[in-house]
């Protein structure tokens, strides 16, 4: 039980006061200090899914984080909020952005357990308001408008048209080879894949593979998953010899960092049998 570890070291929640036995879903509700708040938090960014021992437990962290950050938020004097309406330009509040940043967190911890209702809603919530304290093309509203729009059900052309207008946005305001816009990409190569526009989907994914490669290095997770993208698609368009070259790349680069017995790894190598045998 790693997080149990990772909470008696940091002496985070109130486990050692009641027994060391309570589950860690209410230790996590018993968290009322903005001290343990920061640890938490800070545990939470760093942290991906699959430290969890349970992904739900994700969802509690993320939601306690974000009562606390409510709850204590300095309330403003009325006269205050009036003065503000006034004010042409918006100031950018911090514990705002703290808010808002948490909402766009727990949104993806809830699509991560299959909660595509709430993640939709936190998206929004998050979505909105960052437009409202840093611009509609800021990074972070364009970073979770791509979220929202990839938890959100339509029509797969839709979708497709939607992803491509906000690549342009991204690309004008961002640059081609900012992570925001490399996640889009990512997002606009899957949709194409599913609509079976294979030949564009490859070079949206050889697009963001090039970029995710010269940004975050060969090894990297995001470029490996790149790879397999790739490789996947060449496969369908019976490009064996490219596809081969994808999977066996990402094959070597997850054997490097995960290791030989780690799942993902063995799904590339599955990949590259799977390619034989077509």
């Amino acid at each position: 039980m790693r997080w149990k570890e990772v909470f008696d070291v940091l002496e985070i929640g109130n486990a050692r006061d009641v027994g060391p036995d309570l589950p860690l879903q209410q230790q996590v509700l018993m968290i009322t200090k903005l001290e343990e708040l920061v640890k938490l938090r800070a545990l939470a960014k760093l942290c991906s899914k699959e430290f969890f021992d349970d992904p739900s437990l994700l969802v509690a962290v993320w939601r306690r984080i974000l009562e606390v950050l409510v709850l204590t938020m300095p309330p403003v004097a009325e006269k205050k909020v009036r003065e503000k309406k006034k004010q042409k330009k918006k100031k950018n509040n911090p514990r705002k952005l703290e808010i808002l940043d948490a909402c766009s967190a727990l949104g993806l911890a809830c699509g991560n357990v299959g909660d595509y209702e709430d993640a939709i809603r936190y998206y929004e919530r998050a979505k909105d308001g960052y437009e409202e304290q840093l611009g509609r093309d800021s990074e972070k509203a364009l970073e979770v408008t791509g979220c929202l729009l990839a938890t959100t059900s339509m029509l797969i052309g839709e979708h497709i048209e939607k992803f491509r207008d906000l690549v342009k946005r991204c690309v004008r305001v961002l640059g081609e080879e900012n992570a925001v816009t490399l996640d889009t990409l990512n997002h606009l190569g899957n949709r194409l894949k599913d609509n079976r526009q294979l030949e564009e989907a490859s070079k949206v994914f050889e697009r963001c593979l090039a970029g995710r490669t010269k940004v975050l290095g060969e090894d990297h997770k995001d470029t490996l998953g790149s790879l397999n993208n790739l490789g996947g698609v060449y496969n369908e368009l019976e490009n064996y010899e490219k596809a081969l070259e994808c999977f066996e790349r990402a094959l070597k680069g997850k054997e490097a960092t995960l290791g030989k017995n780690n799942p993902t790894t063995v799904a590339s190598g599955m990949n590259i049998a799977i390619v034989y045998k077509n």
